[in-house]
């Protein structure tokens, strides 16, 4: 009995520490504000004011300043500490298409800050995304 008491305890302490790692996308759901700056290879940094808006596992990004982020939306997904966006918005052709935000980015969030970032090996470039819920 006392194994079996044992083997039911460590079953549900492993449950629930996995749940605490698994965050359900609508946690997210909200408007959030702020910063988005971008660092390139030489250390040169640009920053816009953005606003993010994520909805039933969907997302739209909108900037004021033109291209910086570029504007989009699309679906995105948590996967443990990685918070993936997939943009499926039509984008024109006058702008740099690498910008677009999309792929994993590492994020940290505890309700109300939202702090996204991703390091992009190909462009050698870092992206840094500090947001509050509005």
């Amino acid at each position: 009995m006392k194994c079996s008491h044992r083997l039911a305890f460590i079953t549900c302490l492993m449950l629930c520490a996995c749940s605490d790692l698994a965050v359900s996308p609508s946690e997210f759901d909200g408007t959030f504000h702020g910063t988005f700056t971008l660092r390139d290879a030489e250390g040169v940094s640009e920053t816009g004011v953005v606003t993010f808006t994520f909805s039933g596992g969907t997302y739209r990004c909108t900037s004021e300043k033109r291209y910086l982020p570029p504007g989009g939306g699309g679906i995105f997904s948590v996967i443990g500490q990685m918070l993936i966006l997939n943009d499926n918005m039509m984008h024109t052709a006058e702008f740099d298409w690498t910008l677009i935000l999309e792929g994993a980015f590492l994020y940290t969030y505890d309700g109300s800050h939202l702090l996204l970032t991703q390091d992009d090996l190909k462009y050698q470039r870092i992206r840094r995304i500090d947001l509050t819920r509005q």
